[in-house]
């Protein structure tokens, strides 16, 4: 069991509670408790504690593309075409590393939950892979990576 004490806390409504302590339990909010004193064992938060983000939908491997489609005509297709290039460069080796980058971006903005929603299955030449859920175990490693798994 280990608690957190924070100068304040947004529990839910129009305002921040003050001093709570927010204790755990086997990595789980196991209780909340808001005016309260500090204790010796309390780790110490100044300023405000705010519930993480989710993102409930995100496609990782669009990150490559971040920059390189807005030129030209900018439409639909164009993006598409640019989409599906960046798909086809991918490896369970690259995707592992653009998934851990994307991830470790929305860990610094808060976000502590993602909804991936990941449909690159495939090989390079369009073979499957050996275990056809090669793809989404790299996913699952780079969430396990930034503590979403």
């Amino acid at each position: 069991m280990s608690s957190v004490h924070a100068q304040y806390a947004w529990l839910g409504g129009e305002s921040c509670s003050s001093n709570v302590r927010i204790t755990f339990t086997n990595g789980l909010i196991s209780v909340i408790e808001p005016e309260v004193e500090p204790n010796a064992d309390d780790s110490r938060v100044a300023g405000v504690l705010i519930p993480g983000f989710v993102n409930a939908h995100s496609h990782a491997f669009h990150r490559a593309l971040r920059g390189r489609t807005h030129s030209g005509l900018g439409d639909f297709w164009a993006w598409r075409t640019l989409m599906y290039q960046v798909a086809n460069r991918l490896t369970p080796e690259n995707y592992l590393a653009l998934a851990t980058a994307v991830f470790s971006e929305m860990a610094l903005a808060g976000i502590t939950h993602v909804g991936e929603f990941h449909y690159v299955h495939h090989q390079q030449n369009g073979k499957q892979y050996n275990d056809p859920n090669e793809m989404g175990k790299v996913i699952v490693e780079a969430a396990h990576r930034q503590a979403f798994g």
